[in-house]
């Protein structure tokens, strides 16, 4: 799957994996993929501690938009930052398949603040089931603000002490 994304996707430039810019096949599909990722990572109601990166062609979709944005040069990402894109990417995906189905008017993402968990949670806030779903899952504090000591830094304590066991 990741050889056909890549040919009908990823060779078209960062821009075609926004997701408003997928078709809807590409989107079913990595909604999916991103279904996946988040249910594995962010149990309902539990607040779990396991760590998943997902599938790749997910990954690939964040380095897409990382290389946009530092235009080829720069380090390279972070176990730790590759995963929360993954999430926050994952969350856009379902927030452009929200908006197709339920016909909302919502202003697309730009390869410039696709990743940005602020864009998220005001998503959330507009729309109160995926606010309260970001809620359940512990991925936004109850108070609905992204802080530092709420699930990015949960995320990099997993990751740390899941590079750091045995």
């Amino acid at each position: 799957m990741l050889s056909r994304f890549s040919n009908e996707v990823l060779s078209h430039g960062s821009s075609a994996v926004l997701p408003h810019n997928l078709s809807d096949f590409w989107l079913i599909t990595l909604q999916k993929l991103c279904d996946d990722f988040l249910d594995s990572n962010f149990a309902v109601d539990q607040c779990t501690e396991s760590i998943s990166m997902g599938d790749p062609v997910l990954a690939a979709c964040v380095h897409e938009v990382l290389h946009y944005g530092k235009r080829g040069a720069g380090p390279e990402i972070s176990a730790e930052k590759l995963a929360e894109n993954i999430t926050i990417y994952a969350l856009s995906v379902t927030m452009e398949t929200i908006r197709r189905e339920a016909d909302l008017e919502m202003p697309p993402p730009t390869l410039e603040n696709l990743l940005s968990i602020d864009r998220i949670v005001h998503f959330g806030k507009i729309n109160p089931d995926f606010g309260q779903f970001l809620k359940r899952a512990c991925i936004v504090p109850e108070n609905g603000t992204p802080a530092e000591a709420s699930w990015f830094k949960r995320l990099k304590q997993k990751l740390h002490a899941r590079f750091t066991e045995s």
